[in-house]
């Protein structure tokens, strides 16, 4: 029997918070682990351009990510409680696009100290706890399988659209440099590109494909915990996002439970 680890998957739209989102569970959950979708995505080189535009698409699902890549990294995680030695990530080299979005200390160290205290009472080994973020991170069934903890944050689409415009770009893999390269949006890139693409990837996981208002269809994908970003803030989110994994932690039940994918 290998090690205990719980997997929590977070997605939404780019632009949604979910990487601050990611990086405060971190900071609150001890010894846990991030992994970022970005990272799996193909070096520029191989970034497919779209035929009637002539820019790369880095959003359509089907060239955005190395599917395998991402499918065999989760894997191995959940078989040894670590990210492969090899796994390089991009983040580090990112700026926080959203800004810094505080929540209060109060609330950080009163869920740091649940956590500290759940994971003392564990019998045996202390479970491993996984926190991965990305805007494709419930779209590939074999991916969400792994996840013990499914959370889906949603924007308003002028919000998203307003957050993308205001950012510098964001680093990416190449061939030739370990440490990437800097992609720009071309002009109109958000409403011919990036808005389409995400609404096609998560449209046969909504009821009625409503990615913007509808619920989750659970025979498509269960136990999904919607987040309202523009209702909540992000410090209830958080909240909520802890109280996902602490239940999950302490119950014992992870991925197993859902009926869907």
């Amino acid at each position: 029997m290998g090690p205990r680890v719980v997997i929590a998957g977070i997605s939404g739209a780019t632009c949604s918070g979910k990487t601050t989102l990611a990086k405060h569970l971190a900071r609150i959950i001890p010894s846990s682990i991030l992994l970022f979708q970005d990272d799996f995505a193909p070096p520029a080189e191989q970034i497919p351009v779209d035929p009637e535009h002539g820019w790369q698409d880095w959003d359509d699902a089907k060239g955005a990510i190395l599917w395998d890549k991402q499918r065999d990294t989760l894997r191995r995680i959940r078989e040894t409680a670590k990210v492969p030695d090899e796994h390089f990530s991009h983040d580090a080299f990112n700026e926080q696009y959203l800004g810094p979005v505080p929540i209060s200390e109060e609330v950080q160290q009163e869920w740091r100290n649940k956590f500290e205290e759940l994971l003392e009472r564990q019998e045996g080994d202390k479970p491993t706890i996984v926190i991965a973020e990305g805007f494709l991170m419930l779209v590939d069934p074999e991916s969400v399988r792994q996840f013990d903890v499914r959370l889906f944050m949603r924007e308003d689409y002028a919000v998203l659209k307003q957050r993308r415009e205001d950012r510098h770009g964001y680093h990416t893999a190449v061939l030739a440099d370990a440490e990437g390269s800097l992609w720009k949006d071309p002009p109109e890139y958000w409403d011919k590109c990036v808005w389409p693409a995400y609404l096609r990837a998560h449209a046969p996981l909504f009821v009625s494909r409503d990615v913007e208002h509808g619920a989750f269809d659970p025979h498509a994908i269960d136990g999904v915990e919607l987040l309202e970003a523009n209702e909540l803030g992000m410090e209830a989110m958080v909240v909520r996002a802890c109280e996902a994994i602490y239940e999950a932690v302490e119950s014992g039940k992870g991925r197993e439970r859902w009926a869907a994918p």
